[in-house]
């Protein structure tokens, strides 16, 4: 009972932000407790017509992009040795590991038989892109799981494992650039075969590289928005030195996917384009809005340099990257006769699947050194047994309560 008192307590500490978080996933897995209930068929509007509704084109197709910020700033940390963004991996290895996890819980909630989603480790179909993202979201999940322990291990003053998870570091970045740009092209590859169904504006043979090209731009778009939002209402320090690295960077990319785009709907696309006035308003919106308009913003010193404009920028390149998804995996099939509108069971379950990564992530922060991270003060050295690490390692996370502001450390 002392320990259910001491939770209920430090519940009632809360925010009332965090608290109105742990109401909509307490209603979304309500929801979700019904879907399996009464099955698919009573709770969702799918049917034979779509068999995707919002639980694949959010919670899957969009999810998985928008937590490529671990894979892209890893690979830019450690690979390319820009290692002054070492404070913002783990953030972005939190918000890839919360949003992989999620995407399983996703995928549970949209198989018609769950209790067999073991079957693809052992019926293997390796002609399927399916089975391919099946197994390397699993694996990937994995990595950044192994990734997320380090912070952990901080926390409990654990010294031999963390000395062995620092080891590992680099093959774990390794794999993790892999996989990720298997599965995250992959995705696109779902897609081809719907020839004559995806609308000519979006429907082209270079889906899978778009995918991947576009996923890298939105990962580092979200660990700016992450990191103006951690700054702005959670206290910590000000990251705007390293967030306008990671601006320079972005029109590169951005401008390399938009070079592809341009190319692949005038060269190996086919019409007619713009024969429906939704579908091209749609488009209009992505590709101007989404991406151009952001792409020109961070071409300017002046946006790079303004915390307020850069996250504004970084909001459009991810608006952009959220309705390319829904354009691709629903809005760009849709059948003028027969409108998909989610039920009111997709929609809470998906509510709450987006509250439940805010929530784990201010948790998380507060529970554990995610932003106290500098390896250069860490004693790494093998110890002659399993032990913690003297001194106050790892309690810093403690002292700042949610939803206040501590005084904001310089660096």
């Amino acid at each position: 009972m002392n320990v259910v008192k001491a939770i209920i307590n430090e519940v009632k500490g809360y925010h009332g932000f965090v608290k109105f978080l742990i109401g909509v996933v307490a209603v979304g897995t309500l929801a979700g407790l019904v879907r399996f209930v009464l099955g698919l068929g009573v709770t969702t509007n799918l049917n034979d017509t779509y068999p995707w509704g919002l639980w694949i084109s959010f919670d899957v197709v969009t999810a998985v992009p928008l937590a490529a910020g671990a894979f892209t700033l890893g690979a830019i940390v450690h690979c390319f040795h820009i290692k002054k963004l070492e404070p913002l991996v783990r953030p972005a290895i939190v918000t890839g590991f919360l949003g992989y996890s999620l995407v399983c819980v996703g995928l549970l909630l949209d198989l018609g038989q769950p209790h067999r989603g073991w079957y693809v480790f052992r019926y293997w179909n390796l002609h399927s892109p399916m089975f391919e993202v099946s197994m390397c979201v699993m694996a990937y999940s994995t990595v950044l799981f192994l990734e997320f322990l380090s912070p952990v291990a901080e926390k409990f003053g654990l010294h031999l494992p963390l000395r062995v998870l620092r080891w590992l570091e680099m093959p774990l970045v390794i794999a993790a650039a892999s996989i990720s740009t298997l599965h995250q092209s992959s995705l696109g590859t779902f897609f081809l075969i719907a020839v004559d169904k995806l609308h000519n504006l979006w429907y082209n043979p270079l889906l899978p590289l778009l995918f991947w090209t576009s996923a890298i731009s939105s990962g580092m778009c979200i660990i700016i928005l992450e990191a103006t939002a951690s700054h702005r209402w959670m206290g910590q320090p000000n990251e705007g030195v390293l967030l306008r690295t990671l601006a320079k960077i972005l029109p590169w990319t951005l401008g390399v996917y938009l070079a592809l785009r341009v190319y692949s709907l005038l060269a190996l696309s086919e019409g007619p384009f713009f024969d429906r006035p939704g579908l091209t308003l749609a488009f209009v919106l992505e590709v101007g809005v989404g991406f151009v308009l952001p792409f020109i913003m961070f071409t300017q010193k002046s946006v790079r340099e303004n915390d307020r404009r850069r996250a504004i920028a970084a909001g459009l390149v991810v608006f952009g990257l959220v309705l390319n998804r829904f354009n691709v995996s629903m809005i760009g099939m849709m059948d003028p006769n027969q409108i998909y509108f989610p039920s009111i069971i997709e929609t809470l379950v998906t509510l709450a699947i987006i509250a439940a990564h805010i929530l784990f992530f201010v948790l998380i922060a507060k529970y554990f050194p995610i932003f106290e991270h500098h390896p250069e003060t860490v004693d790494y050295s093998l110890p002659d047994g399993f032990h913690k690490i003297g001194g106050d390692a790892g309690n810093s996370a403690e002292k700042i309560p949610v939803g206040t502001k501590p005084v904001p450390q310089s660096r």
